[in-house]
């Protein structure tokens, strides 16, 4: 009798127990106690309270307060309150460029494209350039960034296995990624039929990739827009944008030597159906009012790269004159090769400080200004803000935990994040509410 007592009160304690234990569709994570900035337009407004990550890493509350009593949760997380903030998004990086700090330290773009892509970028194989490409994918997580566009090297390649080795770097460190693939130069050696069957086998590999949660989709990374572009480039882009439902982010108007030729290609651009909402200027830095009015007409957005600008004496884009004309602008911190710091908080410091100095006025950018284009608005310009970007019920649960305590006293919290914050003051990054980065 005492045994078959003692066998039921057993069987009753493993039932209580697992009716506790967490399951894979219980809620992923609850953060509680957290001060929150969604980044989300119109919610200037902190929030102080908690935020809920369903099973599938996807935000299903964010509230102010206690959440409700007696969630079952896979991780229940104690911010003690720390900040909660969206993942940066990186609208322009080179992930395989990791390898590279320091390079070419004293030449302008032209001497450091000679000595990067002249010298050592075609010594590299598809393994090395799978493990580069992991290496900066991490180190961009480390540093808050959980969303990228990543410009691939191609190089002398023509079977694609660069471009996938690349994707499955990027993919396998946890990032979220567009990835830019390089439609390569179209000449006689080259032609039209192979640019394109190229760009139909990698997105049909692509596509079959099980991180379809993480893998945004592909754009071009074109080169239309180059001086040096064949007659036939603009053609064959806007083609395989039509045909396969693309966009397009290409280096223009970088160059300080190139700037003139790189501005009467414009036209092609327009002719070859590329210039709209689905074509990205990654630097866009010596236009000219009349050029800015024209690419603002089509729609197309620009991605501000303050600190390779810098880096490499490029100059500085006026995003104040592209942005009161009403042009898209998002920000990247491009590649370790020209920046050196995959540094999202360098970035934003380095960008608005040049603001401020060219005009000679503080007031000329706010810091929530230019934190909001380095998460939401640069997602905006990639058409990925309805999944990441801010903190939002429904969006993912891309996001960072930040310790205040170095810039402690703090009185304005945007002020004292951009002016004073860095990556030393992360706790934890999180892709889908999945920590990958402590």
């Amino acid at each position: 009798m005492f045994l078959r007592s003692a066998v039921l009160a057993l069987s009753l304690l493993i039932v209580i127990a697992c009716q506790h234990q967490p399951r894979q569709s219980d809620p992923r994570l609850l953060v509680e106690n957290a001060y929150i900035l969604t980044l989300e337009q119109g919610q200037r407004e902190p929030v102080k309270g908690y935020l809920l990550v369903d099973h599938k890493g996807v935000i299903s509350e964010l509230a102010a307060g206690k959440p409700p009593a007696g969630l079952v949760v896979q991780r229940r997380l104690d911010a003690q309150g720390q900040w909660l903030l969206p993942g940066f998004v990186s609208a322009h990086s080179h992930l395989w460029q990791s390898g590279f700090y320091g390079i070419a330290a004293n030449d302008n773009l032209e001497g450091w494209i000679d000595r990067l892509y002249g010298v050592e970028a075609p010594k590299l194989d598809a393994a090395q350039l799978y493990q580069l490409t992991r290496r900066g994918a991490t180190q961009h997580l480390q540093n808050g960034i959980t969303s990228v566009f990543n410009f691939t090297y191609t190089g002398a390649d023509r079977s694609g296995e660069v471009d996938r080795q690349q994707l499955r770097g990027a993919l396998d460190a946890g990032l979220r990624v567009v990835h830019g693939l390089n439609v390569r130069t179209v000449n006689e050696s080259w032609t039209p039929a192979m640019a394109r069957e190229r760009t139909a086998a990698f997105l049909t590999w692509a596509s079959a990739q099980p991180e379809s949660g993480r893998y945004l989709g592909t754009m071009l990374a074109g080169a239309a827009g180059y001086v040096s572009a064949t007659p036939g480039q603009a053609q064959v882009e806007g083609d395989l944008m039509r045909e396969f439902f693309l966009g397009n982010q290409q280096h223009y108007l970088e160059s300080v030597v190139d700037s003139a030729g790189e501005r009467a290609r414009y036209p092609l651009l327009e002719q070859a159906g590329i210039a709209g909402p689905h074509l990205i200027f990654g630097h866009f830095i010596h236009s000219t009012p009349e050029l800015t009015a024209m690419a603002v007409r089509a729609g197309v957005g620009m991605t501000w790269n303050p600190m390779s600008n810098g880096r490499l004496g490029s100059g500085m884009a006026d995003v104040l004159a592209y942005r009161a004309a009403g042009m898209k602008v998002g920000m990247g911190v491009d590649g370790e090769a020209s920046a050196d710091r995959a540094d999202p908080f360098e970035n934003m410091r380095m960008g608005l400080y040049q603001v401020r100095a060219r005009q000679q006025r503080a007031a000329a950018m706010q810091a929530y200004e230019v934190l909001r284009l380095h998460t939401l608005g640069s997602a905006e310009v990639l058409g990925i803000d309805s999944q990441v970007g801010s903190l939002k019920v429904g969006k993912r649960a891309d996001m960072l935990l930040l310790d205040p305590r170095a810039f402690t006293p703090w009185q304005e919290p945007y002020a004292a994040l951009v002016f004073a914050a860095g990556v030393k003051d992360i706790r934890e990054v999180f892709v889908d509410g999945v920590s990958l980065a402590r």
